[in-house]
Parts: C-alpha cells; sequence; structure tokens
C-alpha cells in the first residue's frame, strides 16, 4: 500500500497511520533473528565435528554386536543341552561329553560377559548415562611382586562426546602390620601425569598399568578414582583377587 501524505486543513494536520505494518516489521525481524542464531548454533555443532551421522552408524554397530552375542548364546545353550542328553545316553563317552561340556559352558560365560560389557553401552541397566568404571582385572607380571592393571572404563552412547581426563589408582593392604595405602608413582607408575593416566575416549577404553609392590607388602583392595573437566568424578574399590586365567 502506498504511503499517505499528510492532510492540512488550515492549522490541522491530519496523519493516517498503518499499526498493522509496524507489527509486521517487527515479527520478521523476530523471526530473522531467530534463523540466524539457529545458524550459527549449527554452524558450532558443525564447525565442532558433530558428526550425527557417524554416531548413528557406531550405534548401529554396536547393536548389531549385542544382538549377535544374544543369538550366539542361544545357540550355545541349545548345544549344551544337546550335550547334556548325550552325556545320559551314552555314558561310555562320558570324558569327552565332560570335556565339551565345560568348552561351551565357559564360551558362553565369556560371550555374557561380553554381552553386559556391550549392553552397559549401549542401554545401562541403571539408566545413567555418564562415565563409569566396567570392570578392573588384576593380572601376575611373570615377576615376583610383579602385576599389570587393566582398567575398563566406558560411558554410555547417550554421551556421543568425546570424554577425557585422568585415573588416580592406590593399593590398601597390610605392611609391617600396619594398615597402609601405596599410590601409584610409589609403585613405579611409569607413564602416569603426576600420580595419575590420562585417557580420552568416546564409548570405551582399556586402561593398563603395571605396577611393582614393595617387600613384604600384602595388598587388600585396589581404589580407583576417575576424574574428568566434564563429568562428575568416579570412585570405587575392587578386591585384590589376581586373574591368573587371563
Amino acid at each position: 500500500m502506498a504511503e499517505f501524505e499528510p492532510l492540512r486543513t488550515g492549522q490541522l494536520v491530519i496523519r493516517r497511520h498503518a499499526p498493522w505494518r509496524r507489527r509486521l516489521i517487527g515479527w520478521g525481524g523476530l523471526l530473522l533473528a531467530v534463523l540466524v542464531l539457529y545458524g550459527v548454533y549449527e554452524w558450532g555443532r558443525f564447525d565442532a565435528g558433530h558428526n550425527q551421522l557417524a554416531v548413528a552408524l557406531q550405534r548401529s554397530e554396536l547393536q548389531a554386536r549385542v544382538e549377535s552375542l544374544e543369538q550366539a548364546n542361544e545357540e550355545l545353550r541349545g548345544r549344551i543341552a544337546a550335550v547334556d542328553t548325550t552325556r545320559d545316553v551314552d555314558r561310555q563317552s562320558y570324558a569327552d561329553v565332560e570335556r565339551s561340556l565345560g568348552e561351551l559352558q565357559a564360551q558362553v560365560l565369556r560371550q555374557s560377559e561380553e554381552l553386559t560389557f556391550y549392553r552397559g553401552i549401549v542401554a545401562p541397566t541403571d539408566g545413567i548415562g555418564g562415565l563409569r568404571i566396567q570392570r578392573l582385572e588384576i593380572l601376575p607380571g611373570g615377576i615376583e611382586r610383579h602385576f599389570r592393571l587393566r582398567l575398563v572404563l566406558v560411558q554410555s552412547m547417550r554421551q556421543d562426546a568425546v570424554v577425557s581426563g585422568t585415573v588416580g589408582i592406590d593399593v590398601e593392604g597390610v605392611l609391617n602390620q600396619s594398615p597402609t595405602r601405596i599410590a601409584l608413582p610409589e609403585m613405579g607408575g611409569a607413564g602416569a601425569n603426576e600420580g595419575r593416566l590420562p585417557f580420552s575416549f568416546k564409548y570405551f577404553q582399556n586402561v593398563e598399568q603395571d605396577i611393582e609392590l614393595p617387600e613384604g607388602f600384602e595388598p587388600l583392595a585396589v581404589t580407583v578414582e576417575v576424574r574428568s573437566a566434564r563429568q562428575a568424578a568416579v570412585r570405587q574399590s575392587f578386591p585384590w583377587q589376581v586373574d591368573t586365567t587371563g
């Protein structure tokens, strides 16, 4: 609509206003501001390396792994049932059947542990999607008083950003009949940054460290503390149990 020129009648000035035009301009400016802010937000996500397609592919691969393990476990349970039946029918091959049964049961146990591990990443049972300590293994080091600590850190797929931080490890026990706590630097923790081990991962990471315990020290537990700038610190204690099967 064309602009209206003011009409003058004597000394009286009459102006015709169009309030709908001001409202239209205001709403248009607001919409433009929202579009600009959204564009800046999307550019920031892209510039930071956010890749929804990559995250979706990784989630799909882990979910497929979970389904494959579930199917494999069902097949193994069926084979165990068949072997158990054969054992009752054919007593002459009892030893072979027992050995096969033991191997199958061990395989089911390993796959069940792996299945639990991947389920903890895809969909944690407690509903918490933050950083956590999945497990700690203590392995013999081949030399007396030498051991290797193998720590598995995970975070749920609900968190699609890389998490980084440090891990602190203490061993509690008894030395000269007194309760004693030994920190990582005192156990020869080579590679530790100021007594802590660095980590950086998206879904899970293995952290391994060789240690040497002092003469006469009797270990009882291992305390692990995980710190990250983006998530709450996690602290957990594990009993000292050396895994001689690994």
